[in-house]
């Protein structure tokens, strides 16, 4: 009898520890891709014989990471529940950097630095805001691309620029938060393209 109660005992203590042992169910993530406009071509001008090489951006380390930013009163910062981007948003800005500029149809080639090609020169960047802000005005996308032109032969440094833009979000959905920044970085590529090719373009006098 002592024994059958013991083996009792143990079948609810079992049965007991499994019940508390119940995981909550995993957050469901929604991964969004970065929009990115089809050719984005302003300049007509003939293709320059340039090989170009794009650096990953450098950023602060709460932008280095796959969650999407937003941020209130401009010092707040939050990540969006349940959604994420398809890769970290430096590389997401480099990959739409390259494609931009391939689209052009401006320059030669245009690579990925990380791939170690040879190439003519070089665009480092520093991503200093890729985010959604809330103001009392509303919900806006914000995009800040310091980008500087080196050199690759002598490590020149050809000039720097400081791109910034804006876009408003349409909507309420993180669909239309996301379609906002890549609006914001599709303007931002446009204005890159145009300073890439007027600093490359040969003098005339």
């Amino acid at each position: 009898m002592k024994l059958y109660l013991r083996q009792v005992m143990l079948s609810l203590i079992i049965t007991s520890l499994a019940a508390c042992s119940v995981l909550p169910e995993a957050e469901k993530i929604q991964i969004y891709h970065l929009p990115v406009g089809g050719s984005l071509k302003t300049i007509s001008e003939p293709r320059l014989s340039t090989t170009l090489s794009v650096v990953e951006p450098n950023t602060l380390r709460s932008l280095n990471t796959s969650r999407i930013s937003e941020f209130s009163n401009g010092q707040i910062q939050r990540y969006y529940a349940g959604a994420r981007w398809a890769d970290r948003a430096p590389t997401l800005v480099q990959q739409s950097m390259i494609q931009t500029l391939q689209s052009t149809d401006l320059f030669s080639q245009v690579v990925n630095k990380e791939m170690n090609l040879s190439a003519d020169y070089i665009i480092h960047s520093n991503l200093r805001a890729f985010q959604i802000e809330n103001s009392e005005s509303g919900e806006t996308a914000h995009v800040i691309l310091h980008v500087t032109l080196v050199n690759q032969s002598d490590q020149e440094v050809l000039g720097s620029t400081r791109l910034t833009e804006q876009a408003s979000v349409t909507g309420s959905s993180m669909p239309d938060a996301t379609a906002a920044l890549g609006k914001a970085m599709d303007n931002i590529n446009t204005a890159l393209s145009e300073w890439v090719y007027i600093s490359l373009k040969p003098k005339t006098d």
